[in-house]
């Protein structure tokens, strides 16, 4: 009985301890030019280049909204698959 209270514990330790995946702490945020969050992007989610048709030039520059690939589970889903956090800043 003991053991068991301390395996609830100590993984109730570990859910807690866990941090959430936020986007704006992620190294593909890009930042919207309006200020606000919600129209954020991700550089790891380029959009499909419809101009190349057109110009046949391939660009990279338009990526998804940061909600649009927290969205859908064969792109970051919830969980942030492909979130990789920034670099730690040096203290000086």
């Amino acid at each position: 009985m003991q053991f068991s209270f301390f395996i609830y514990f100590w993984m109730i330790s570990l859910v807690s301890s866990v941090k959430p995946k936020f986007c704006i702490n992620c190294k593909y945020f890009i930042p919207p030019s309006n200020g606000n969050n919600l129209f954020s992007k991700c550089s790891q989610f380029p959009q499909e280049n419809t101009n190349y048709i057109i110009d046949g030039k391939i660009t990279l520059d338009e990526y998804r909204y940061c909600s649009t690939a927290r969205s859908y589970e064969n792109l970051c889903g919830e969980e942030g698959k492909k979130y990789k956090p920034l670099p730690k800043k040096k203290s000086s």
